[in-house]
């Protein structure tokens, strides 16, 4: 049945007005904004072009941002999939107790990444923190925070986002997880199989698909990853942790240069964008 044209518009308008109030029309704006010289404080707006991109692209901060967000990804990533997935094999047989289980694990993603990095923050703090607390009470010597050290604050901020993402992966995997018959686990035991050969050849034929959007859905949110880094670190120690989104809202509204933050802005979503391509030629190939 064909719905004609107003019902579609009745059906879609809707959507059509809160896309173009909240997404199409700040986005355009963002995008005027980057070949031109548009600011809050520029008495009038002028042509650029492709000046504000040649102009992020060539700015130590922006490379050092993008270096950081391609190893974090490339080590986060893997390590929230192989954890979420660890504890949708542990969780996916009735146990007592699995409802709390279930519930604690679910209270890290629940909690706002900028909730989660203050206290982190807090915890790991070089004078005031808990870590500097648990050590001093030991009779021994403060230590310098974590996240104020070279080649440890990035490490710890994959850790602590980790820490918070990776129980999303578990109950994004555990429903197909939980649905693969005993017989087929009992059937590979019975075989001989390891518990990674019975996971490579009874879980990872079926849950493929799902495991392949998870991942996309991960990395899509690594490229954005904004809030946690600015509450915990900043982007310190010097620009060790600084990422794409972070150095676009520090442009922005730190140094209020709005055409640099919405160029940057525009190729973190670009990235984004590449990612859900990818996705759908992979995704299109698997259906085949």
């Amino acid at each position: 049945m064909r719905l004609t044209w107003s019902e579609r518009l009745f059906l879609y308008g809707p959507l059509g007005i809160v896309l173009s109030i909240w997404l199409i029309v700040p986005a355009l704006l963002g995008l005027v904004a980057t070949i031109t010289n548009y600011g809050p404080a520029q008495p009038a707006v002028h042509w650029v072009g492709l000046h504000n991109f040649e102009v992020i692209l060539a700015d130590r901060a922006f490379v050092a941002a993008i270096l950081n967000i391609a190893v974090f990804t490339l080590v986060a990533v893997p390590l929230q999939l192989v954890v979420g997935f660890s504890l949708a094999y542990l969780l996916r047989q009735p146990f007592r107790g699995r409802t709390v289980v279930r519930l604690l694990l679910l209270l890290p993603w629940l909690v706002s990444p900028v909730a989660s990095g203050v206290m982190w923050h807090f915890l790991f703090g070089s004078e005031t923190g808990f870590l500097n607390f648990a050590v001093r009470s030991l009779g021994m010597a403060s230590l310098a925070s974590p996240l104020s050290q070279h080649g440890l604050a990035l490490l710890m901020v994959v850790l602590v986002e980790s820490w918070r993402v990776a129980p999303l992966v578990t109950f994004l995997l555990l429903p197909s997880l939980s649905t693969i018959p005993r017989e087929r686990w009992e059937d590979a035991l019975l075989d001989g199989l390891s518990t990674i050969a019975r996971i490579r050849h009874v879980a990872l034929p079926v849950m493929g698909p799902l495991i392949l959007a998870v991942t996309m859905l991960l990395i899509g949110g690594a490229l954005a990853t904004f809030d946690s880094v600015l509450t915990m670190t900043g982007g310190g120690p010097g620009t060790e942790t600084v990422t794409p989104a972070l150095y676009s809202h520090d442009k922005a509204f730190t140094f209020g240069n709005w055409p640099a933050g919405a160029a940057s802005g525009w190729l973190i979503g670009g990235a984004v964008l590449l990612v859900g391509l990818v996705y759908l030629r992979l995704a299109s190939r698997s259906v085949r």
